[in-house]
Parts: C-alpha cells; sequence; structure tokens
C-alpha cells in the first residue's frame, strides 16, 4: 500500500481496503529497514535541494532567485558526479555569499526528514501518528 493509498485508506476506510492490509500486515512484521541504504538512496536523488532553497529563502534571498542558486549547485553536482552534501562550503560560496557552514545540517537527510510534519508525511511524529491510524484500522480487521 502506497503513501497516497493509505491516506485513502484512513480517510474512507471500505472493506477491501481493510482486508487489503491486513494482507499486508505479514510483510512488515517481517521485513528489515536497511538504514544505510535507504540514506544512499536519499542522497543520490537531489530530494533535499528543496530544503537548500528553503535555507537561502531564510537567509533573505527571494524564493525564485534561491531556486535557481540551487538548480545550478544540482546540475553542477550532476555533472561531476556528485550530491549536494559532498560540494565544499568554497564551492556554495562560488553559487552564493549567504552560504554558511550550516547549510550542511539544513540539508542533511535526518533534517529533511525532521522538517516534514506535514499529515502523511515522513517527520517520527507524523509518522507516528499515522501508525496509530493505521493500528486501530488493522484492528477492525482483526475484529
Amino acid at each position: 500500500v502506497g503513501h497516497a493509498q493509505c491516506l485513502g485508506l484512513i480517510s474512507n476506510p471500505d472493506h477491501r481496503s481493510l482486508l487489503s492490509l491486513r494482507a499486508i500486515e505479514p510483510m512488515f512484521r517481517t521485513m528489515t529497514v536497511l538504514g544505510e541504504n535507504m540514506r544512499r538512496a536519499a542522497l543520490g536523488g537531489f530530494i533535499n535541494a528543496t530544503d537548500g532553497a528553503d535555507y537561502l529563502t531564510k537567509k533573505g534571498m527571494p524564493f525564485r532567485d534561491a531556486y535557481g542558486v540551487i538548480g545550478r549547485l544540482v546540475s553542477y553536482a550532476i555533472a561531476e558526479g556528485r550530491n549536494l552534501e559532498s560540494l565544499t562550503l568554497s564551492e556554495y560560496r562560488q553559487a552564493s555569499p549567504l552560504f554558511e557552514e550550516d547549510i550542511y545540517e539544513a540539508i542533511s537527510p535526518e533534517t529533511c526528514v525532521k522538517n516534514r510534519r506535514v499529515p502523511g508525511g515522513p517527520a517520527p511524529e507524523a509518522v507516528e501518528s499515522h501508525i496509530g491510524v493505521l493500528r486501530g484500522l488493522l484492528e477492525k480487521v482483526k475484529a
């Protein structure tokens, strides 16, 4: 069950959806989460580019300009076979003098996840809430 399907299931659970949830329960009980593989995948997809642009807007750069700067940095990183985390502070500052050492914290996967505090988002509190709802639905299926 994908993220969008889970949101639909929570807002309007029907019998078939509840049975689907029951069918995948054993998978979740037995799966092994490979954290380092997940981290590597997250670093490789430039999913943190938005966080880099948000960083610049918090420093006072206009939204459109911030996204242009980050877009150029992503293009540069791709051409170099690198990711945003591997760029040096000097490379960042060539793109904008607003970059400081704290850019690395702002674009870390952990920070990116933590800051997504929306329903269905990856922030720990959002995930815990989602898990609670899904557990409740599983209890309905078992009843």
